[in-house]
């Protein structure tokens, strides 16, 4: 009996992943149900930005925030309220915002670029858009340059 029920158990709990692979759904968010760690980004880089959307990307296990300012500012945030991707039509990226490593290497090899437009980043490497439409791959870790599209 006991072997039974800790067979039922295990098939159960492995097939959960399974059932909430189909779940899918977006619900509005307001910035007090973001993640702390993304409410303080926000307050930090984006203090005066006028909020017009926040929401909640639910796929399977995977849940992402999205939040949208009046100005066209698009920052979307991991589970854990890390910044996933920032892109922004009307100006550039605050400069606070740009690993100085990455800062110094486009304004030495791109001097003519007035800004970074978005920034997008995994584990392994940030991209960058520059004004002048180019995007370069840097590695997260050390910074270094590993890819530049012309």
């Amino acid at each position: 009996m006991k072997r039974t029920i800790l067979i039922a158990l295990i098939a159960t709990l492995c097939a959960a992943p399974v059932w909430a692979d189909g779940i899918e759904y977006d619900k509005a968010v307001s910035m007090d149900r973001l993640p702390r760690r993304a409410q303080s980004f926000l307050q930090t880089y984006y203090p005066t930005s006028v909020w017009l959307s926040g929401k909640k990307e639910v796929d399977g296990v995977e849940v992402e925030y999205k939040v949208q300012f009046k100005d066209g500012t698009v920052i979307e945030f991991r589970r854990n309220g890390r910044w996933k991707k920032i892109s922004q039509r009307q100006k550039p990226l605050p400069a606070s915002l740009i690993p100085e490593p990455i800062q110094a290497f486009i304004s030495q090899n791109f001097p003519h670029v007035t800004g970074i437009w978005s920034m997008e980043q995994d584990r392994r490497e940030i991209e960058v858009r520059l004004s002048d439409g180019r995007e370069c791959t840097f590695s997260a870790k050390s910074y270094l340059p590993m890819e530049i599209d012309y």
